[in-house]
């Protein structure tokens, strides 16, 4: 038995030959339903102000940002197989390790360690610095155009516990920016499967 288009079949045959598929109606009101009202490819990290960020610091931001939409989203055991006979596996540190384990491993880590452990120990140094603050004095040298920026405290005292805690300021920072990366380098690995 022959398969016979009908007259609508050919005409939209001819339509769809005619105009590529990004421009036909529906795809038209699609992509302006989604340019204005629910913007699919729009992230916006929720540990950052609204205000201008160096990329460097903006990249990590995003890159767990997406992540986490991934879990609280689209991430559930009906749509993907995460565990079990199936389940996809990757190798962390020379050990076999589900793919969903090593995703809720990295979104723990940066929602509890990251974004609220290692900030509170910094908010607890700086109070400390803020504390035991110095006077920045200006004082004339030798050449009439050039100062000579010193810091005076209160007490040898301040001055030893300011310098203390710049000091741990600055290694919980060197600290954090290599766990940061070690942890980024991470979810690269398991973006292949992100997708449901």
């Amino acid at each position: 038995m022959e398969n016979r288009d009908t007259l609508f079949d050919k005409i939209k045959y001819f339509y769809w030959s005619l105009v590529p598929y990004d421009y036909r109606p529906k795809e038209i009101l699609y992509y302006w339903k989604c340019r204005i009202w629910r913007k699919h490819n729009t992230v916006r990290a929720r540990y950052l102000s609204p205000t201008w960020y160096d990329r460097c610091d903006l990249l990590p931001h995003i890159m767990f940002e997406i992540l986490s939409q991934f879990i609280e989203q689209e991430c559930s055991a009906e749509i993907v197989e995460w565990h079990g006979e199936h389940g996809h596996k990757i190798n962390v540190n020379g050990e076999k390790k589900y793919v969903r384990d090593e995703m809720q491993d990295l979104y723990n880590w940066w929602h509890i360690t990251y974004n609220k452990e290692m900030k509170e120990v910094e908010e607890i140094l700086w109070k400390e610095v803020e504390k035991h603050k110095c006077k920045n004095v200006w004082e004339p040298t030798e050449n009439e155009r050039f100062f000579r920026f010193t810091l005076q405290f209160d007490s040898p005292e301040d001055d030893v516990i300011w310098h203390r805690c710049m000091m741990a300021i600055n290694k919980l920072e060197k600290i954090t920016d290599k766990k940061l990366e070690v942890m980024m380098h991470r979810l690269v690995r398991i973006s292949p499967y992100m997708w449901t």
